[in-house]
This record gives structure tokens, sequence and C-alpha cells, in this order.
């Protein structure tokens, strides 16, 4: 059985279409379908109406994503554990279809998909882990000014071959398919990342411990991206990603790159506080 968790912070409304598109497409008897509402004080009262089948958790604070992630697992029974946002659409019954396909290979700790923009093109959500000079520039906002800046086109994989599937470094955590014994093995996602990384480090803890990771091309969701944080601050998104990115490196990089980061974070702040004066949402 697939046990689907996904997190509700002010998303409601995107709540509503996701579910109603899973159980559209899939067999209720098959899947556990999870709801955390993440402290966000939102209403659930119009959705335990329309989908008494799913399991409603209630957080009084924001845990962030992996908190809320790990609070759901915990009421989780399945076999495998399937991370989705809450702006997935579903147009047929991938979640079905990854099951089988991580039943086929006992190998593959983590399976991904590929999802698509509304208007059918492809949406990246492979990529490379990062580097510390690719999040340096990130941070620098480099990309800004040079787009096809080398190590950050490295990190974001765009010469990817989304047609094919295959093993990679990490998949997008808005469809995240976590074979159970390996999430209980690497204890869960780390709750130090607030938002953001928390796949990305848990892909790279996955595949250090021996698992694969693996993007399959033929299975397909609609997603909208950035429901959540579409509703947030510039300056506090980038709080965020600061933290998460500096977190990643004190983890998987060495102390001197770590001190580095530390070092530069007035920089960094700087330069977010001028993109929020850009954009302000």
């Amino acid at each position: 059985m697939m046990s689907v968790i996904t997190v509700n912070f002010k998303t409601v409304d995107y709540l509503h279409t996701m579910l109603a598109s899973l159980f559209r497409f899939h067999n209720v008897s098959n899947v556990e379908v999870i709801v955390v509402e993440n402290g966000s004080g939102d209403d659930l009262s119009v959705l335990r109406q329309s989908f008494p089948q799913v399991i409603y958790l209630e957080s009084q604070t924001n845990l962030g994503f992996a908190g809320a992630c790990n609070l759901g697992a915990k009421h989780a029974h399945g076999d495998f554990i399937l991370l989705l946002n809450p702006d997935v659409v579903f147009v047929n019954d991938a979640i079905h279809q990854i099951e089988k396909q991580m039943i086929k290979n006992p190998d593959i700790g983590i399976g991904g998909i590929s999802l698509k923009n509304f208007d059918g093109t492809q949406q990246a959500c492979v990529w490379r882990f990062p580097k510390p000079l690719d999040q340096f520039l990130v941070l620098s906002k480099i990309p800004h000014l040079i787009p096809s800046i080398a190590p950050v086109a490295r990190w974001r994989m765009t010469d990817f071959d989304y047609t094919q599937s295959q093993d990679v470094d990490q998949v997008m955590g808005a469809f995240f398919c976590i074979r159970r014994n390996v999430f209980d093995e690497l204890q869960g996602l780390d709750d130090g990342f607030f938002m953001w990384y928390e796949e990305v480090d848990f892909c790279k803890r996955a595949k250090e411990a021996g698992f694969r990771v693996r993007f399959f091309s033929e299975i397909s969701a609609l997603h909208k991206k950035g429901s959540s944080f579409d509703r947030v601050a510039t300056q506090k998104k980038q709080r965020m990603i600061r933290q998460s990115i500096k977190r990643y490196m004190r983890k998987h990089e060495s102390r001197f790159v770590s001190f580095f980061f530390s070092l530069c974070d007035p920089v960094f702040v700087c330069v977010s506080y001028i993109a929020s004066r850009i954009k302000p949402l």
C-alpha cells in the first residue's frame, strides 16, 4: 500500500483540487491519504466533508515541510511513503504506476516522476547534488544576470533528457516516493531544514547508504509549483533558502566551506534585501 502525505499551509484551494483528482484515478483501498495541517490556521471542515476517507492531522505550530512530513509518516501504514505537494493535479493513476515500479525494483529507495506545467510543457524536476560554487552563485543572484552560467547549469541539469527513465542524484520533493524501510533507516527527513533542501539532503543520505534514486519518465502529473510560498514575501523566502543551503553545506561539505558560507552571509542578506525591493512577493 502507498501512504500519501501532503502538507497544508494556506493551500486549501489547491488541496481540494488535488484530492479530487487523486480519488478520481486511484483505488481508495490501495492508497492511504494523510493531510497534515501545518499550523496555518486554515479551516479544513469542507475538506473533511468532501473527503472523509482522508486522515487529518493538525499541528498547532508550523513544523516546516520536513517536520510535518515526519509527523504524517508516524501515522502512515504503507510499504511506501509518497510526499505529495497540494498543487499537484493527477491526470492518470500515477501513484499506482510508481508503486508498481518500486515493487519491481527493490533496490530503488526513492522515485520521482515527470512533472508537467499546466500547459503540458516539461517542468525541471531533476537536479545534480549542489556544490559550494553553484550555491554561492545562486545566493549571490548571479544566475539572474548570467542565466546560463556553467556551474549552475550543471546543478540544474539543463542537459537532462526527460524522455528517458534513469538514475539521478535527486528528484523534486513535490512527488517524492520513498520506500518505507529507507525512510525508517534514515530516520525520516531532517527537520532542521524548515523549507527547501530537505529532499536534497534525504537523497544524498539515501545514495550514501547504497539506495538508488530513480526518475520515471513514463509516469507524469501536473504541478503548479510554489503554491504555499507564492504567498510569502521574497525576503522571508530568501532567509529560509539561505538557512537551508548553509545547513546542507555543514552536513555534506568541509568545515572550511561551512565557515565560508557563514562568513558571506551578510553579503547574501544584502543581495536578498535588494531582490525583495525588486520583487516584494
